[in-house]
């Protein structure tokens, strides 16, 4: 499941750290001011905190999706569908150097991928084209018990059940139970969700038939919820949902 994993990895980048300079404007007050209130927001996303931010009531979610315009959007499908059948070709080759790559590592142009240098780099900086646009609406209901907190959304096409539990180190839902894997810092770099702090979980891993990663936290400056959840199953397409409320 190695290059489905790197897909859920990539994806998990796109929505906690895309580049912008946008934050860098305006008078040094106010860059000092900003700086200030960052850094309350970090002390204040303990994950202990993060079930208290999912207050009780009932809330209208705007369920969202990351993609690229029309035209940008054809051309990356037009070379991934090229690249595919090219590494398809070149299995072995891709595996080798894949098992090369240190952590974090990106991919080098080789002519083997079946594309264009230009095309890759396209591909590599494909982030700074994605959007985030609404494509529905949906019903969420918090309840509050123990601590812990119990967001429930019948409509959801993933999770529809989700408890936090009290101190932050699990997340229970309808498809089991999510372990903690790391905090998401608001950044500058996050251009399509804007600055968020939240904390990333995950149930399953490279060696197993399904990954369900949910990142969860809120926006800094409107104070949106945020819940970004992908699941991938063998024999499967990636499944994924975003909901802001």
């Amino acid at each position: 499941m190695k290059s489905k994993w790197i897909s859920v990895m990539f994806a998990a980048l796109v929505l906690a750290g895309c580049g912008s300079d946008e934050a860098g404007k305006g008078e040094k007050k106010e860059q000092v001011a900003g700086q200030e209130s960052a850094a309350k927001e970090k002390v204040d996303n303990n994950k202990a905190n993060l079930a208290k931010i999912f207050a009780e009531g009932s809330y209208k979610a705007d369920v969202m999706a990351i993609g690229l315009p029309a035209d940008l959007n054809k051309k990356m499908e037009k070379i991934t569908e090229t690249m595919q059948t090219s590494l398809a070709q070149n299995e072995e080759w891709f595996s080798e150097v894949l098992a090369g790559l240190a952590e974090g590592e990106i991919l080098p142009y080789h002519e083997k991928l079946g594309i264009t240098e230009e095309e890759y780099k396209f591909l590599l900086e494909a982030d700074q084209h994605f959007q985030l646009g609404k494509v529905g609406e949906s019903d969420i209901t918090i309840t509050r018990a123990d601590e812990q907190s119990t967001i429930q959304n019948p409509t959801a096409s993933i999770v529809k059940e989700l408890t936090i539990s009290a101190d932050g180190n699990t997340l229970t839902s309808n498809l089991g139970d999510l372990t903690y894997v790391e905090e998401i810092i608001a950044s500058d770099e996050q251009i399509v969700t804007g600055r968020w702090n939240g904390h990333i979980y995950r149930m399953g891993g490279e060696n197993t038939k399904q990954v369900l990663q949910i990142s969860i936290g809120q926006l800094e400056d409107s104070k949106k919820k945020v819940i970004y959840t992908k699941l991938f199953e063998d024999g499967h397409e990636k499944k994924e949902e975003i909901l802001m409320f």
